[in-house]
């Protein structure tokens, strides 16, 4: 199975996102919350030996692509998007929990 489907524009993540991610980075402040759990972000991105821009601030989008959340940490966001997936994936399957808590 392909781990992604489709280029980064059909995937939501094209020239409009990055110019809105870009946008929205321009107006954050330090200690801002996260939009997912309220907890303050404070440092947006890191830089790696090779000088690389790794960011730790991703702009979510909603569950449908139609809009965005807003600024969140990356393992906020992208922990959503996993847990969604697997919900999604999961219920075509017809699987179901083998307990009941």
């Amino acid at each position: 199975m392909a781990r992604w489907a489709g280029t980064t524009t059909q995937r939501g993540y094209g020239w409009d996102h990055a110019r809105e991610r870009d946008r929205q980075l321009a107006l954050w402040q330090p200690g801002q919350p996260c939009t997912r759990c309220g907890q303050p972000i404070w440092h947006l991105s890191v830089m790696t030996v090779t000088g690389r821009r790794i960011s730790t601030v991703d702009l979510a989008h909603t569950p449908d692509r139609t809009a965005y959340e807003g600024l969140q940490h990356r393992r906020c966001n992208r922990a959503e998007g996993a847990a969604r997936g697997n919900r999604q994936r999961n219920a075509a399957r017809g699987w179901a929990q083998a307990r009941r808590w």
